[in-house]
């Protein structure tokens, strides 16, 4: 598996595979190269489907994936790079889905990456037990308007005892002020989450988060889906773009 293209989609199946471990009442549903992670936490972003391979029978499998999804009371969304299967991108098509969103998934050489420190004040720490979750949990609720019962229930679990997923936290002295997460997969490292909360940004923070996590597993090539506020930092850190993903929902 030597296109990037391939190994990013392998380890963004196993990330979405992941993230549902430790959740209470998630499930993860698999059928002819679709992956539904369902937190089952009330969020959109969390409850989606993704592409692992080519379905042999796209309509089939996208009518069986919407079909699951309303059964748990969760809108239809898949996230996936289009253009890649005609079959798939006709049938997303024939079922009337609309596009909410496109952004490309930034790669780079993680040997190539630069060491980017962290403020005088600022330390970066591995997330090492519940109560570090639940600070993350905090970072992550004020630095993208979270709503905290939902970062507590969909982020805290799956970063301690998870084999394959890793947490970061920045802290002035006593106080949470960024966090991260590295997940491992298919000698690929996916960097989430890098956020930091308002009044400490522009200090570098996030990207000493970023550098910490792409260097959280042995892997050779480290993958990210930028915002547009944290391009510019991404693309001084090496990333370039790879390839555009979409995520279409039903209507």
């Amino acid at each position: 598996m030597d296109d990037p293209r391939d190994r990013v989609l392998a380890a963004s199946a196993m990330a979405a595979r992941r993230r549902c471990e430790g959740v209470e009442g998630a499930e993860v549903l698999e059928r002819d190269g679709l992956v539904l992670s369902l937190t089952n936490v009330p969020e959109p972003s969390l409850n989606a489907a993704y592409v692992e391979r080519e379905p042999s029978d796209p309509a089939t499998a996208l009518a069986w994936a919407v079909e699951e999804m309303d059964r748990r009371g969760h809108a239809f969304g898949i996230d996936y790079p289009p253009g890649r299967w005609p079959g798939l991108d006709r049938a997303i098509g024939d079922a009337g889905f609309e596009r909410l969103l496109s952004r490309w998934v930034m790669v780079a050489e993680a040997a190539g990456v630069p060491d980017a420190p962290a403020p005088a004040d600022i330390r970066i720490e591995p997330v090492g037990d519940r109560e570090d979750t639940l600070a993350l949990a905090r970072v992550d609720a004020a630095a993208f308007g979270t709503r905290l019962e939902i970062s507590e229930r969909a982020f805290a679990p799956a970063l301690v005892g998870v084999e394959g997923a890793r947490g970061f936290l920045a802290w002035q002295d006593a106080e949470p002020v960024g966090c991260a997460v590295a997940q491992d997969g298919a000698g690929a490292t996916g960097v989430f989450g890098v956020g930091v909360v308002p009044p400490a940004r522009q200090r570098g923070i996030g990207a000493a988060l970023t550098v910490a996590a792409v260097r959280a597993f042995p892997a050779d090539l480290a993958w990210l889906l930028p915002s547009d506020m944290a391009r510019p930092m991404y693309e001084r850190l090496g990333f370039r773009d790879l390839e555009t993903w979409e995520v279409w929902v039903a209507r």
